[in-house]
């Protein structure tokens, strides 16, 4: 029997979700997560300190497969909303994107024989196509939490699981992956070792979201009939939508430029590029501990409000950046905790609000491929954003590129200039979110109309 639109398949269980279909959906954020991490905070120093590619050339490789992942997401959303499966809509998509991501990513950081230039034709080219092969998972993926359950704090606790995924993926992306890189003396290998384990640690998550969310109710919509144009209309039209977007992508975009900065900051404010790892596990730890406060703070004061009160936060951590010079290694430490507790906040929270609003789409039409793939797109070109911004800080500071085993001792204006972009810049950023949070007005009282 084929179900009503706008209805559950008859498999679908009634009641509140199995806590491991939350978890197993939640582990696929292992994959994104490491993802979008390791390249932000790796890809920029690997292209300017190993392969000798100019500042200014490296941040746009970091930003050009994010422009043609914003054309190509939203189609592979629209595509996922007309697939017909028994494995329901999204998932054989995530199928599809498990099993090439992986590959791509270990090549990435493949160590081309190639310098300057040539090296960055190369990683651009074996970028876009990850970046693709993410989307591919991603996208699907993002649309499930608003489809699978009517219930608006249970689609919260689908994004508190992401989230605590997501800090795991931060932390083997951005306390690990230095270290894979640092254990050979050579560099080049060092990266290569780093980018099979970590394509290897993508490829169980990827795999585990696939088998673990079979469980999860096959909800059948009929699907939108319109062109991509007419499509993005009525995506863009969705009035809650509309203002929550760009409130998320302010909030990727700081925490872009925060995280590509961190190994330039402690390789050269702290003296120390060991003290990666360090800062990036007093920011993960807190990221996780502080994912289940979130939800419940939400439930008392509502998402929007939580959501503002994250990303101030991490601003006030970010400012506490600008002070590490003069107070050391405790400074350090006290802001990225703080950064930590505010970065849960705004990455669980938007995470949420978006899964209530593929839920509200009005006409029982299935929209959620649509509206994740914008998302999507949008989230992964902010953080490229952000990264470049950075970029710009240093090329504009006077940041001097170098390769392999080259050592370059750089002027007290790069210092300066790596700093603020790791600082000031992504705590500014952050807080121009509020201004479209503050128009955001799907609560749970409108929701359950």
């Amino acid at each position: 029997m084929t179900p009503a639109p706008g209805t559950a398949a008859p498999d679908a269980a009634p009641g509140p979700l199995p806590r491991s279909v939350h978890a197993w959906y939640g582990s696929g954020a292992v994959a994104t997560g490491v993802f979008n991490t390791v390249p932000g905070l790796l890809l920029l120093i690997y292209l300017t300190d190993t392969l000798a590619v100019s500042p200014a050339v490296a941040g746009l490789v970091v930003l050009a497969p994010k422009l043609v992942d914003l054309v190509v997401s939203p189609y592979i959303g629209v595509w996922s909303d007309r697939t017909r499966s028994s494995w329901g809509p999204r998932r054989p998509w995530m199928l599809g994107g498990a099993l090439t991501l992986p590959v791509l990513f270990a090549a990435m950081f493949a160590g081309p024989p190639l310098q300057g230039n040539g090296a960055a034709v190369y990683v651009a080219a074996v970028f876009v196509a990850a970046a693709l092969a993410s989307s591919v998972f991603q996208v699907p993926h993002a649309a499930m939490p608003g489809e699978v359950t009517a219930d608006y704090h249970e689609r919260s606790a689908f994004t508190a699981w992401r989230t605590v995924f997501v800090g795991l993926a931060l932390l083997a992306g951005g306390a690990l992956a230095p270290v894979l890189r640092s254990v050979p003396a050579d560099e080049v290998t060092g990266y290569r070792l780093m980018g099979a384990v970590m394509g290897a640690v993508v490829l169980v998550s990827m795999l585990g979201a696939v088998a673990g969310t079979r469980r999860a109710p096959r909800t059948v919509f009929p699907h939108r009939t319109g062109g991509m144009g007419a499509q993005l209309r009525t995506a863009l039209g969705h009035r809650h939508f509309r203002v929550l977007f760009p409130a998320n992508l302010l909030m990727a975009a700081a925490s872009g430029t925060m995280v590509a900065g961190v190994p330039y900051v402690t390789a050269n404010v702290m003296g120390e590029p060991a003290y990666t790892s360090v800062l990036m596990v007093c920011v993960l730890v807190p990221l996780m501990a502080a994912a289940p406060l979130w939800r419940r703070f939400s439930v008392r004061v509502d998402k929007r409000r939580a959501a503002a009160c994250a990303a101030v936060v991490f601003s006030l951590g970010g400012l506490g950046l600008l002070f590490i010079p003069s107070g050391g290694v405790p400074a350090a430490i006290a802001s990225a905790v703080l950064v930590g507790i505010g970065l849960s906040g705004t990455m669980l929270l938007p995470w949420s609000m978006l899964a209530d609003c593929l839920a509200a789409t009005g006409d029982g039409r299935r929209q959620g491929g649509v509206l994740s793939g914008v998302w999507t797109a949008g989230e992964a070109l902010a953080q490229s954003v952000g990264t470049g911004l950075l970029s710009l800080s240093l090329a504009l500071s006077g940041y001097a590129e170098s390769g392999a085993g080259e050592a370059v001792r750089q002027s007290e204006g790069a210092l300066r200039g790596m700093l603020v972009g790791s600082s000031l810049v992504p705590a500014a950023v952050m807080l121009a979110c509020l201004v479209p949070l503050a128009f955001y007005r799907l609560t749970e009282a409108e929701a359950a109309r």
